[in-house]
């Protein structure tokens, strides 16, 4: 049964009436309605507050790139969804250009709807790509300063993540960073992202397909929905962030991008993970530095920072 809902004005806010909760937005109607027709009522609720919410994985390397005195920089955003961030990404002062891209034709609507309504004159394109042109992407080499991916990589096709991945870096400026940042880390025992189960993403898909049926959140989709590229169950590895290219030479300066201990000792998960995982982590931090391993190779979540520092002629 479709839930009942209203809209109403209230000055220069939209104020969104579900079941006798209101939730005030700057939002346009038009805005609210575009993002209840693509991923209904109770997730619009979510993209409503997204800014306020991702702006906290945002946080150390805007704080990185002051410090380091960066402006003027040129950004791209891979997978924008419906702009939350793209609009975070305007308010900077050291940022003076942005081009962003999705492969969702309805969120593009909204992110274009949202760039226009709220003015966000740094933004340089907003682009609806198809999967087969992210691995061939429509932006010059060698060209931005910054590129972020946020969420991204765990959506992508499984069997060639390298080939979106190898892309981003040769769009990369030498000199430039990029962000994987709140990626699921496949890796990790526990699934928090898509069904909520243990070790299913060390699974077969065949496996993980019917643990999810039986235990988890995923009990109305059929199987090919479950593997088709998109769906997430399986998180991403740090392995799969790194250029497969051999001509692209990085560094990992995620530590002193502000996503070391300090940023991990704040993660804001369930709070079964505060309980159960938070106590360890700085015995997994001081495990990872003695070892030189990336901190996030025990995590729930990827959040690292590479910089580009070489690209050798093909």
């Amino acid at each position: 049964m479709r839930q009942a809902y209203t809209i109403e004005e209230k000055g220069n806010a939209r104020v969104l009436n579900v079941e006798g909760k209101s939730y005030q937005t700057i939002y346009s109607a038009k805005v609210i309605e575009l993002l209840i027709s693509r991923k209904g009522l109770n997730r619009t609720l979510d993209y409503l507050r997204h800014k306020e919410k991702r702006s906290y994985f945002l946080t150390p390397i805007f704080s990185y790139l002051k410090a380091q005195g960066k402006v003027n920089l040129k950004v791209l955003e891979a997978g924008c969804s419906a702009g939350q961030l793209t609009e975070l990404l305007d308010e900077q002062d050291f940022i003076s250009e942005i081009c962003c891209f999705d492969v969702d034709k309805a969120l593009i609507e909204v992110s274009n709807l949202k760039a226009k309504e709220l003015r966000l004159n740094k933004v340089k394109n907003i682009d609806c790509l198809t999967t087969a042109q992210t691995e061939s992407l429509p932006y010059e080499d060698n060209y931005f300063d910054l590129i972020l991916v946020v969420g991204v990589v765990e959506h992508l096709p499984f069997e060639a993540r390298y080939r979106y991945v190898d892309e981003y870096y040769r769009k990369l400026k030498i000199g430039g960073l990029i962000c994987f940042l709140n990626t699921p880390n496949r890796k990790y025992f526990f699934d928090w992202h898509t069904t909520g189960l243990p070790f299913i993403n060390w699974l077969s898909p065949q496996n993980a397909f019917i643990y999810a049926k039986l235990f988890g959140k995923l009990k109305r989709v059929s199987f090919p929905e479950f593997v088709r590229p998109g769906t997430g169950w399986r998180g991403a590895t740090y392995y799969e962030c790194l250029p497969q290219s051999r001509t692209i030479v990085i560094d990992d300066i995620s530590e002193s991008a502000g996503y070391g201990y300090s940023f991990f000792r704040k993660c804001r998960h369930s709070l079964k993970f505060r309980i159960f995982i938070k106590p360890f982590f700085k015995i997994i931090y001081l495990f990872s530095r003695l070892l030189n391993f990336p901190v996030s190779f025990f995590l729930p979540e990827l959040n690292v920072v590479f910089k580009k520092v070489l690209e050798y002629e093909k």
